[in-house]
């Protein structure tokens, strides 16, 4: 009897697979690789030059096509820390048949996509490869489901938050450099600029929609950035209890990372580097989001979306003047039947641990107004 989706098994591996030469081996010459690794860096080479030929095609003979096409709809930016509710948002909104978004296979391959050939090796072979489910929250995983633009985002330009997939000893110093764009060249970030807008011509173009709806976290930080890009840029922003985000990105790094990490971080180490990213992704947020016209912004928390999810959505639509919402209700309401079986995992706490929680998050609970979230369970040890 075949698998259905949710049984599925797979292998997941870093989207290093479809980076450019010049930044894999960037990457690889200036962490500490483990020999340990090393099989898993071999298997992302030998796919990786397995694809230079279709991606250098595709880049060379295709994207200047796409280079000249324009956007013509402001794209919508979800934004939220990771753990937020950011996923299942951008998957219901995704419903809608006006909105385009990047695909995981484009996430992974994104100079793969127009290439007939490639796209059918690659497309099949990533089918055959990821799992049924991803294996920190049990979301499904499908080539053409919607996907984080973010994993493509260094594919050409070294300028990727996500890096510390691989190299998570590095991750405060990627977020400092490539989501605070600290000490990056400027014409690094103005080929970053075009890489992004290149990324969403080829997504509305892969998907047949109008408006691109992007859903990266790491964006929640990079505000002025954006709107540097996409000055009537729409923003949504979902937020989550930090005390229930901290425990649901803990636990899914703790699944995901032993399947990309090129190199190995003590828990100890990472559950500081969670606190840190935490605070300062937040903080970025608020010094920076009222740069954003209010007409352009919406927020709302992850239990609202839960508990009134019809409601919510029409408060999108109306808050950020976009049309379609009547015609995309129907599409909502399937999805919100699909949902029905899905089941959020349960997290436990130590007392020490949530009082470190709360003294770190103290500055976000108190602006959005959270307490000690009552589903947790919270341990003398």
């Amino acid at each position: 009897m075949p698998l259905s989706n949710n049984q599925k098994r797979g292998i997941l591996l870093p989207p290093a697979v479809g980076y450019s030469l010049k930044i894999l081996f960037s990457l690889c010459k200036t962490n500490n690789i483990p020999l340990n690794y090393y099989p898993r860096l071999l298997a992302i080479i030998v796919i990786n030059l397995i694809n230079l030929p279709f991606r250098t095609y595709e880049r060379l003979v295709i994207n200047p096509g796409f280079q000249s096409a324009s956007i013509d709809e402001d794209p919508i930016f979800i934004l939220g820390h990771w753990r937020s509710g950011t996923t299942h948002l951008h998957n219901l909104l995704c419903q809608d048949p006006q909105m385009g978004y990047t695909t995981t296979f484009q996430s992974v391959f994104p100079d793969t996509l127009f290439n007939k050939s490639g796209r059918f090796l690659f497309k099949n072979f990533t089918r055959l490869l990821i799992p049924g489910t991803r294996k920190g929250d049990n979301v499904a995983l499908n080539p053409s489901y919607p996907q984080e633009e973010e994993f493509a985002l260094g594919d050409k330009t070294p300028i990727c938050f996500y890096y510390f997939w691989m190299f998570p000893q590095n991750i405060m110093n990627y977020y400092n450099s490539f989501v605070r764009f600290r000490d990056v060249a400027s014409d690094e970030l103005e080929s970053w600029k075009m890489d992004y807008k290149l990324l969403i011509k080829k997504a509305l173009k892969n998907t047949n929609r109008q408006r691109f709806l992007s859903k990266n976290p790491t964006n929640t930080a990079r505000i002025k950035v954006l709107l540097d890009m996409f000055p009537k840029a729409k923003f949504i922003h979902i937020h989550r209890n930090p005390v229930e985000v901290f425990l649901s990105t803990r636990h899914f790094y703790e699944k995901m990372l032993p399947h990309l990490q090129l190199q190995s971080i003590a828990h100890e180490e990472f559950d500081r580097h969670i606190l840190d990213i935490y605070k300062n992704l937040m903080n970025d947020f608020f010094e920076q989001k009222e740069l954003i016209p209010p007409c352009n912004l919406i927020e709302f928390s992850f239990d609202e979306l839960e508990e009134n999810p019809e409601s919510i959505l029409e408060n999108i639509y109306e808050e950020l003047n976009l049309k379609g919402v009547e015609n995309a209700k129907p599409m909502f309401r399937k999805y919100f039947k699909r949902m029905e079986s899905y089941k959020k995992n349960k997290h436990t706490i130590t007392k020490d641990l949530l009082q470190k929680v709360l003294h770190e998050c103290d500055f976000s609970m108190k602006k959005l107004n959270y307490t000690i979230p009552q589903n947790i369970e919270i341990l003398d040890a």
